[in-house]
């Protein structure tokens, strides 16, 4: 998480897309959206950015610059670093928070249980683990053909003795770890499952990529963090982020609420950008390329399903969720 300008660089029943009896998802929609906003998500929102801040308070406290602890984070209190890498696992903490404690939220036990449902098609697995690679790669392409360098290597596995070193390996495992443990049981598992139930599935996605958005974007908010970003940095962020979060929708719909493969998608996003390599002149154009084509990704999906469940099949929201849902 220290090293954001690295982050913002790149920053069934056996056939895909059915629905199923089998696990409480039945193959019919409920009638209509049902009236209001689950409290409980709004609960967990709030608790998702009181607990960032928590994390950040040592930078504000010790007066700390970010974009010195980006070049190096030698004699920094341990304290700071700590609160830094508590971040990036706020919006699941959030999560089993709220599950635990706040009234009809369904318990963590349910929470937890939607990363147990593993009997998809392989064919989804596929979607989440190899899916960026060709958006990446096309985003790479198209930088070439408009004129920019292309990459020394278009394709290198990470490890301790490439670019950026042993470095650059543990922060591509953190990136993944963190990417999927740290934030998906919270946005996918938590937020998108409860909040479509009231307003539908391409609503809430679209309220959990703007906060997700929101949330990733925390560096600007502490000393020296807004020196790591360029204007375009914002747009993009939000954009890409957003489309994602549309993406990550009909995935978890798709799969009857399998949080496992999103967790997978999640993770692979942050692998198969350290495969894919970019070249090392551009850190702004290439990002935004890759955030237009998610846009496009999203709109293809939402043409292509019914916006209520982001499926193509008939789901039941409302037995996703696993618990009664107070509005």
């Amino acid at each position: 998480m220290v090293a954001a300008r690295r982050v913002y660089a790149r920053a069934t029943n056996g056939r895909l897309g059915s629905g199923s009896i089998h696990d409480g998802v039945p193959l019919k929609s409920p009638p209509g959206p049902s009236v209001g906003i689950d409290r409980a998500v709004i609960a967990w929102a709030v608790l998702v950015f009181a607990l960032l801040f928590l994390g950040l308070a040592p930078l504000y406290v010790l007066h700390l610059d970010l974009a010195k602890l980006n070049a190096s984070t030698a004699g920094v209190a341990p304290i700071a670093l700590i609160g830094i890498l508590f971040t990036a696992y706020t919006p699941t903490i959030a999560a089993l928070l709220v599950a635990w404690r706040w009234p009809s939220a369904g318990g963590v036990r349910k929470l937890l249980k939607q990363v147990t449902r593993w009997r998809v098609h392989i064919g989804w697995y596929l979607v989440a683990l190899l899916g960026p690679i060709p958006l990446l790669l096309l985003a790479d392409l198209i930088f070439v053909m408009f004129g920019g360098a292309a990459p020394k290597q278009w394709l290198a596995m990470p490890s301790g003795t490439a670019e950026g070193g042993m470095s650059a390996l543990l922060f591509t495992i953190g990136a993944v770890i963190a990417g999927a443990i740290g934030e998906e049981l919270g946005w996918r598992g938590f937020g998108q499952s409860r909040l479509q139930v009231g307003i539908g599935a391409l609503g809430a996605a679209i309220i959990i990529g703007l906060l997700w958005s929101t949330w990733h974007l925390w560096p600007v908010a502490v000393p020296g963090g807004i020196s790591l970003f360029a204007w375009t940095d914002f747009p993009q962020t939000y954009l890409r982020l957003t489309s994602t979060a549309v993406l990550y929708g009909c995935l978890y719909n798709s799969t009857r609420g399998s949080l496992l493969v999103v967790l997978v998608a999640h993770g692979a996003f942050n692998l198969d950008t350290a495969i894919v390599q970019t070249p090392a002149s551009d850190v702004h154009t290439i990002p935004i390329i890759v955030a237009v084509l998610h846009g496009i990704a999203a709109l293809a999906v939402v043409l292509a399903t019914n916006p209520r469940t982001l499926t193509r099949h008939p789901v039941n929201l409302a037995e996703m969720v696993g618990s009664r849902r107070e509005s």
